[in-house]
This record gives structure tokens, C-alpha cells and sequence, in this order.
């Protein structure tokens, strides 16, 4: 009688086995469905190397950027000729000084991830006051070609009266001496009036908050600087003629792209980018 008991246990082992292995794999099942299971660890997104640096640079999850495609930035001059002290206030060639400055800023921006399509080509010349309609031309040419850019920036340089204070358009950054920035909206034409405001208001409080004393401020004009263009545009005017001189519009441009880095990185991952609007 023991040994039958023995072999009806045998017989059946492997049966009752199968059954809590079973109910296991289904218990486990039912528990990452319901919320009780610990997800992976996310995983780095794709690498994409910065325009004109070779830099690799990874956007990772957790981000909230995924696969996105890199930001983009445009880069202009309406006054292509603009030139700092000691070299004549404009170049007769129309490739200013400015040029230099505004590769310093898309280096820069580079470097921190923006990609950056910089406009070398001259407007102000040979007549100056067509330079604003010559360069929309040119950037709405741009724009169409390259529909996901997610700011415009006009850089210039200001033209002060001579007698201003040798430190009036000059800030001290880590030792070293760099242009202030001056932002220009214009209110004629421009049915983006309020967000190109709103734009260069946050630049401005972050160049605030990081870079004490580095802003001038924001100055509407009465004039078309191109804001309808894009809802992102942006017009910085840094340092001045007189008062600075190019390495100090240089280390001003270093500047103001980690501030616009910045902000433009901060929209990205709150999926605040604005998206240009088609204008009458």
C-alpha cells in the first residue's frame, strides 16, 4: 500500500507542478498590468552632431525632447556692414565686422545643442535704407525652404552719439569686458507685435537673472525690423559703435546664445516652441 501511494504521488508531481508555475507567470502578468511593476530605467535618445563643431551631443527622455529633430535657428544681419571702432563705422563692402559676431553667437549656440543657418549676405549696400526689406526677402526665402526654425535673429551693433560714458554699452562678465545688449521690437507691419515682445521679454529676464547687468532693456520702434516673419524674432543690438570694440561684441554674442539656448531648450521640453503663423 505505500509503495502504490508512493508511485500515485510520482504520477501526479509534475501536474501540480506545471499548475504554480503557471498561476506564477500569470500572477506576474496581472500585476505589471495593474500598475505594481517597476519599468526599465529610460534609455539615452540619438546622438546628432552640432552644426560646425563636430561636437556629439545627446538628447536623452528624459529631456522630454525623444527623437525630435535638433532646434533650429536663423541668423541675419539687415546691416551687414556694420563695423566697431577703430575700423570705419561700415564697410564698403557691406561685410562687416557684424559678420564676425554673429559667427561667434552660432558657434556658441552650436556648442549648446541649437543648430544655426547664418544669412552672410549683404542688404545695406550700396543702399541702406532698403536693408530691411532686402534681408526679410532673403530670411522669408529661408523660412520656406526651412519650415521647423524656431527663432530669427537680427544681429546689430548700436550707433551712439560719441559723448556717451566709455562704460555705458560695457557690463564686466567673469573678468572680462562685453558688450551689453539692447532688444528691438518694431510695431509697424508686424502682426507678431506681441509675440516677438513676449519673446524678447523672456530673453531678457533670463540675460537679467544669469548675466547682471548685461541688458539694456527693450525699445520699441516705430519702424518694420521684419518682426512678422516669425513670432520668435529677435533684434539685439550689441555693444555700440564707439563704445566697444569687436572682441567685446564677440564675448556680448557668447553671452546672449547661452541665454537663447536656453530659452529655446526650456520651450522645447514643455513642448512651448512657437510654430511660425502664416500672415496676411
Amino acid at each position: 500500500m505505500a509503495r502504490r501511494a508512493w508511485r500515485t504521488r510520482q504520477k501526479n508531481g509534475p501536474g501540480l507542478l506545471f499548475i504554480l508555475i503557471a498561476l506564477v507567470v500569470v500572477a506576474a502578468a496581472g500585476a505589471k498590468y495593474l500598475g505594481f511593476y517597476a519599468p526599465e530605467q529610460p534609455t539615452l535618445g540619438p546622438q546628432w552632431v552640432a552644426q560646425d563643431t563636430g561636437i556629439p551631443v545627446t538628447i536623452g527622455e528624459q529631456d522630454n525632447l525623444g527623437s525630435m529633430e535638433p532646434v533650429t535657428v536663423l541668423v541675419f544681419h539687415s546691416h551687414t556692414s556694420e563695423n566697431y571702432s577703430p575700423n570705419p563705422s561700415h564697410d564698403k563692402n557691406g561685410k562687416g565686422d557684424i559678420l564676425q559676431v554673429g559667427a561667434e553667437f552660432c558657434q556658441a549656440i552650436s556648442e549648446k545643442g541649437i543648430k544655426a543657418i547664418h544669412l552672410k549676405a549683404g542688404f545695406d549696400t550700396p543702399q541702406y535704407s532698403d536693408a530691411f526689406r532686402k534681408a526679410g526677402e532673403a530670411v522669408a526665402k529661408t523660412l520656406a525652404e526651412n519650415p521647423n526654425i524656431k527663432a530669427v535673429i537680427d544681429i546689430h551693433r548700436d550707433g551712439l552719439p560719441k559723448n556717451k560714458d566709455k562704460d555705458y554699452t560695457t557690463a564686466i562678465v567673469a573678468g572680462q569686458r562685453v558688450g551689453k545688449i539692447l532688444f528691438v521690437v518694431g510695431d509697424v507691419a508686424n502682426p507678431n507685435h506681441k509675440s516677438n515682445m513676449a519673446f524678447a521679454e523672456m530673453v531678457k529676464a533670463r540675460l537679467e537673472a544669469n548675466y547682471s547687468g548685461v541688458s539694456r532693456g527693450i525699445r520699441v520702434q516705430h519702424r518694420n525690423v521684419n518682426g512678422s516673419l516669425h513670432p520668435n524674432i529677435l533684434v539685439p543690438y550689441l555693444g555700440d559703435y564707439h563704445g566697444n570694440a569687436l572682441v567685446e561684441a564677440k564675448a556680448s554674442a557668447r553671452v546672449l546664445a547661452d541665454i537663447v539656448a536656453a530659452v529655446l531648450l526650456e520651450q522645447a521640453r514643455e513642448g512651448m516652441l512657437v510654430l511660425p503663423t502664416t500672415t496676411p
